[in-house]
């Protein structure tokens, strides 16, 4: 019995041991690993590289002697987080249990957007509040301006909604869609919104989704058009308003606005962001995006940094201390002459 005893101690003490040895040098946790698996599958999977002019080998040179088994977690997430960031990727993330990561644009150009003067001197504070769209009447020398204010597509746009609005403004001269410093969210509002401003079917772009581990390895470009819905649509002059602010699915809708005739595009160009981003998880169990697709015009444009105006302008900070909009008045002129 004794030798029995000591044999069965003497086996949970190695099963335990091996057990322990086995999760201490599971390879799938340590920091070297995770670091190879997340380069690697950016190296086959990110869409923008050539785009960027980026060289990932090199961004694997000089992340790669920052890494080793012996680091936290912490240190671990900040290596990877600034290799990521690398990108220069608005649509980059990587989520951790302490933590995640973003990555910031620092353009040089002004915000170009004051919501207190733009209630103070052009839309009022009793403007209406249709869902999550700002809107009312602008009148400027005898003509009748509709004005509508979207901050984000994260806030849903119904049917309901944007026809209610558009019969409002059914006999106004034009309209100003103002989406400057709209951070993106749902694409699903862009085809709502942009369908009541088009007649007619029309081609809006082209996307295509990465299939193969080298750069330059996409499958075939799928063909998108928008089509008209709604019981009516809205023809008339639509001035659509954009700065830096305006990213990923406001830079998709800049696209689509592009496709059509009545629509001019005015202020500054957008953030960018026409990147469909695709989530993936380390081995160690943190999840991290990065965009997977490109979208081009139907001309061929590639605007993933930014989708320029038709019509520059930014606000000057010497007429916006006198409470004057530069792109609104711009807008407005465009609508009146």
């Amino acid at each position: 019995m004794k030798k029995l005893l000591s044999i069965t101690v003497i086996t949970i003490f190695l099963l335990s041991s091996c057990e322990k040895a086995l999760i201490d040098k599971d390879p799938a946790q340590t920091p070297v690993e995770n670091f190879e698996s997340l380069w690697q599958t950016a190296n086959e999977k990110y869409s923008f590289f050539d785009y960027k002019n980026i060289d990932w080998n090199k961004i694997y040179n000089v992340y790669k002697p920052q890494v080793d088994d012996n680091m936290t977690d912490e240190q671990l997430f900040d290596v990877l987080a600034s290799m990521l960031n690398e990108l220069k990727d608005g649509h980059i993330n990587l989520t951790s249990p302490f933590n995640i990561s973003r990555y910031s644009f620092n353009y040089p150009n002004p915000e170009n957007f004051n919501f207190r003067l733009l209630k103070d001197n052009y839309i009022g504070w009793d403007f209406n509040i249709t869902g999550p769209l700002l809107n009312t009447i602008i009148e400027r020398n005898g003509h009748q301006i509709g004005y509508i204010y979207y901050s984000s597509f994260s806030s849903m746009v119904s049917s309901y909604h944007i026809d209610y609005i558009i019969d409002k403004f059914w006999n106004t001269d034009g309209i100003i869609l103002d989406m400057r410093s709209n951070g993106g969210g749902s694409v699903a509002n862009i085809w709502t919104i942009a369908s009541r401003f088009t007649n007619e079917k029309r081609f809006v772009y082209t996307t295509a989704l990465k299939n193969g581990p080298g750069h330059n390895d996409f499958g075939e470009a799928v063909t998108v058009s928008l089509n008209p819905h709604g019981s009516k649509q809205y023809t008339k002059k639509v001035i659509f308003l954009t700065n830096r602010g305006s990213y990923s699915a406001t830079s998709f809708f800049s696209v689509v606005m592009k496709a059509l005739p009545n629509v001019i595009q005015v202020g500054d160009t957008t953030g960018g962001g026409l990147g469909a981003p695709t989530g993936f998880e380390l081995p160690n169990g943190w999840a991290y995006r990065f965009s997977c697709s490109q979208t081009l015009t139907p001309e061929g444009d590639n605007f993933e940094n930014g989708v320029p105006p038709d019509i520059t302008v930014w606000m000057n900070p010497e007429h916006e201390a006198y409470g004057i909009d530069g792109i609104m008045e711009k807008a407005i002129e465009e609508i009146v002459k």
